[in-house]
């Protein structure tokens, strides 16, 4: 299972950012794939990171939580790496302002499914 974690948000952000890319200007940039290749840090972090985190958990309540906890801060990573590589230059933009917030999210989805389970 925490590899499947890995390798999905590894490979799922540059296909998310290749996604937004194109429903926006109706074309692929024009490197394509390569472009979109500054992402995969941002994924392999956060995948590292839900992963850990999932294997730590003590219930199968709190690695959903985890997972929670990643998917609401999905918007807030997105925006982030397309705004972080404006700012930032190479994986830095999106690694820091994409990575950040994914990584909060399922740290705060694992205390939150911790607490949960004490009061349970």
């Amino acid at each position: 299972m925490p590899l499947v974690v890995i390798v999905s948000s590894t490979l799922g952000w540059p296909l998310v950012e290749l996604a937004v890319f194109w429903l926006r200007f109706r074309h692929l940039p024009p490197n394509g794939a390569a472009e979109a290749l500054v992402f995969v840090p941002m994924g392999l972090l956060a995948g590292i990171v839900a992963a850990s985190l999932m294997i730590r958990a003590s219930t199968d309540r709190q690695r959903r939580s985890v997972m929670w906890g990643y998917l609401i801060a999905s918007p807030f990573a997105l925006v982030g790496a397309i705004l972080g590589g404006l700012v930032l230059s190479g994986i830095w933009g999106p690694l820091v302002a994409g990575g950040m917030p994914l990584s909060i999210g399922c740290l705060g989805g694992f205390v939150i499914g911790r607490s949960r389970d004490e009061t349970a």
